[in-house]
């Protein structure tokens, strides 16, 4: 029962909000909130909570875009993000710039997307079901807004 409500809700939240918001739109979003996440984690401390944080975000996003790049062809595969997840020794300096180069490059496939025409498909979540390309894409955007709440700083 409660994945079907997760499943309802995720579908409904992502992918009606999105419905209306253009992938330019959508792109826009996602850059200013990588620039804004950029300045937090740079007054962050280097801490074993906030490098645990900011490789989650990275995991998820990097998982996130393989999901997207189904859209462009690639096979889907039901897997988790933990294989995307950089690795726990990670240091802090660089899982910052890991976070700067995932967020570039979904901004990149946004537009390889756009060009492909394929915005309206539809590609499996975990937890949420099926959501638009818009649809992940905000899930990429709250995703990283959210967790980054969790940091100290």
């Amino acid at each position: 029962m409660r994945n079907r409500i997760l499943t309802f809700a995720g579908k409904f939240y992502f992918n009606r909000w999105t419905r209306r918001r253009s992938l330019t739109e959508m792109m826009v979003a996602l850059q200013a909130s990588g620039q804004k996440l950029q300045r937090r984690f740079g007054g962050c401390p280097d801490v074993p909570r906030n490098r645990q944080v900011l490789s989650h975000i990275v995991g998820i996003e990097r998982w996130g875009q393989r999901r997207l790049r189904v859209a462009l062809g690639d096979p889907f595969e039901m897997d988790e993000y933990d294989a995307y997840r950089p690795a726990r020794e990670t240091d802090w300096a660089t899982l910052q710039t890991m976070f700067a180069e995932t967020r570039r490059e979904t901004i990149r496939l946004i537009g390889m997307i756009e060009r492909a025409g394929v915005a309206d498909m539809r590609v499996r979540h975990n937890m949420c079901g099926d959501l638009t390309i818009r649809g992940w894409l905000k899930y990429l955007l709250v995703h990283a807004d959210a967790e980054a709440l969790k940091m100290r700083s």
